[in-house]
């Protein structure tokens, strides 16, 4: 295990947006902030630091998020009310730049039979925001899932039927050349694939896999994101590591490489998630279900360094919605 400083000198910044719970089972109310990590190589462990920057929200909109997510300047939420003894989904957005608000139609709230995940995206053709909203049930005749879209600036939901796959339920999509990416099943012979919902044409397709990757793909410790600028495969299936594996041509399957490899060692141990790849080949690295979480790790020298962040709420714990542009 190697600890040495890597020998290049540059500093930069990466911007993230947290979302910061309160372990207080009576406080109702999720904090959302912005968090500018200061980066100097040669690091040291007093060298990767963060402080936060509240992003304020009208108590109105202030909320428990059921789900938080961003692109492009713009935050996606959604939460749970109970009106009248009916309990509702409702879900607003939040522009950055102009500091406003547009709320949606609000949807049922789902059974605890039910499970429910989000995406969120913009298509560079239409230079339409959408939010693709899946719920899944369990039928008599099998697992079901509806797929419902809404883009900004129209005035309802519309329903997709349109789907010939199982999408994995998971807390994010990855947004890439204007389609969002989530694994998922193929319902005819039940082998994990990648399906992608293009905004444009609100249509579902196969994105190939690795051929290197198939006899690990159906054990499910498998991510789908994007990290510099391609559209990537994050295999968990070795507790010691993992492979990121890169698309370099998006569709094309050949052009798959294995480009990355993270050796945990004891100090990420756990579920962990590739945010963004930095300068130097190296890779900023949130692992899941911690209240201090962050790290940035050197693939050529195996280095790994926690990132440590200012100012975080007493009994708070933060999670990563986003990396962002330099947008707030």
């Amino acid at each position: 295990m190697d600890y040495s400083q890597p020998a290049i000198n540059q500093s930069y910044t990466c911007p993230l947006i947290l979302l910061c719970s309160s372990d207080f089972p009576s406080d109702r109310h999720d904090q959302l902030y912005r968090c500018d990590i200061c980066m100097s190589e040669p690091w040291n462990n007093k060298g990767l630091t963060g402080g936060l920057k509240y992003i304020n929200l009208p108590l109105e909109y202030s909320k428990k998020f059921t789900s938080v997510l961003y692109c492009r300047g713009i935050l996606f939420f959604s939460y749970v009310e109970v009106k009248d003894q009916v309990a509702e989904h409702n879900f607003f957005v939040y522009y950055i730049h102009a500091a406003s608000f547009d709320r949606f139609p609000s949807r049922p709230a789902m059974t605890n039979e039910s499970r429910l995940a989000f995406g969120f995206g913009f298509h560079p053709g239409t230079n339409d925001y959408k939010v693709v909203r899946i719920v899944e049930q369990e039928q008599p005749t099998g697992l079901e899932q509806r797929i419902e879209v809404f883009t900004l600036g129209k005035p309802m939901w519309m329903i997709n039927r349109k789907n010939p796959f199982l999408l994995q339920i998971q807390p994010y999509a990855a947004l890439f050349n204007g389609a969002l990416d989530w694994l998922g099943q193929d319902k005819q012979n039940g082998s994990t694939i990648i399906v992608s919902f293009d905004l444009e044409s609100e249509n579902f397709q196969q994105i190939p896999t690795p051929d290197n990757c198939k006899s690990r793909l159906d054990r499910k410790d498998w991510r789908v994101v994007v990290l510099g600028g391609c559209l990537c495969m994050v295999d968990y299936n070795d507790h010691k590591k993992f492979d990121i594996w890169s698309m370099k041509i998006y569709g094309v399957k050949e052009s798959w490489i294995k480009e990355y490899t993270v050796m945990p060692f004891e100090r990420l141990i756990g579920p962990s998630r590739p945010l963004c790849v930095l300068p130097n080949r190296n890779i900023l690295i949130e692992l899941q279900y911690l209240p201090e979480s962050l790290y940035a790790y050197s693939v050529d020298l195996m280095t790994i360094y926690k990132i440590r962040i200012r100012d975080v709420p007493p009994r708070h714990s933060c999670r990563v919605v986003s990396v962002v542009d330099d947008t707030l």
